[in-house]
């Protein structure tokens, strides 16, 4: 096969599993035989590709939402994406991308009944995370003098109060930020000053703690701890109970069991 695309506006990453593909984008190459893993485009930019007997895992992203993920901005307002090659930065970093996508493939996406769109979210954000970790680009940006700014107690609160309210949604650093009108890094700042945890670390202990309650309250006949798991994001039932029995001091099955 042959194409020559007009812009496709995703990221798309392959992971060769037979075969293999050459291609082409603003003076990029890419290359991805059995094993690889390698960008194919630049989101905007058309692109040449040619693949022969080719066999892949594609992940296919809205650049939007890659772009938040690593600047903590909101999709709408995210700058364009450029990724400065096309194969991972070293062995490493191609190694933890394919250790995502075998984990979203297997854990997350096993099974339609567990899957909500809290669960989506954080796949989805996870998959931005690990392709921009494992391939250079132009969307990770140092702090500015203003993100470290110390803000007011009130604010924080009012971020707190969001956080509540919205626990059961799916929200991100951006949607925080922007409900009390500060910069991404701000509302990390003001987190780790004030509270010594990120938000997203303390927006996770707080659905520890509903889990904890549906555990408590739960009957036992009909509902189990998977269950309760995902219905607070967490998909992973071994590390839900690493996690659990950290912030509370016994395993998840034994709340289940009073």
């Amino acid at each position: 096969m042959r194409a020559s695309p007009d812009p496709l506006n995703k990221v798309i990453a392959v992971w060769a599993k037979g075969g293999r593909l050459a291609g082409s984008c603003d003076g990029i190459e890419a290359h991805a035989r059995p094993g690889d893993v390698s960008l194919v485009t630049q989101p905007d930019l058309p692109h040449d590709v040619q693949a022969r007997d080719l066999s892949v895992t594609s992940v296919v992203m809205d650049p939007g939402l890659v772009a938040s993920v690593a600047t903590g901005t909101p999709d709408s307002d995210a700058k364009p994406i450029r990724f400065f090659r096309f194969e991972p930065v070293d062995t490493a970093a191609g190694r933890l991308w394919q250790d995502t996508v075998r984990y979203v493939h297997n854990s997350v996406l096993v099974d339609d009944d567990l899957v909500n769109s809290l669960v989506l979210g954080h796949a989805g954000r996870l998959l931005a995370a690990v392709t921009l970790t494992a391939f250079p680009n132009s969307a990770m940006t140092e702090p500015t003098s203003l993100d470290a700014t110390d803000t007011h107690p009130a604010l924080l609160r009012r971020a707190v109060e969001y956080m509540e309210a919205n626990v059961a949604n799916d929200i991100g650093l951006a949607d925080i930020a922007q409900a009390v009108h500060v910069t991404p890094r701000a509302v990390q700042y003001m987190f780790r000053r004030h509270l010594d945890v990120t938000p997203l670390q303390y927006l996770r202990r707080q659905r520890l703690e509903y889990a904890r309650r549906d555990l408590l309250n739960a009957d036992r006949a009909r509902e189990t701890v998977t269950d309760i798991a995902a219905r607070w994001g967490f998909l992973h039932t071994g590390r839900f109970a690493v996690m659990y029995r950290q912030a509370f001091g016994e395993s998840p099955h034994a709340t289940l069991r009073r």
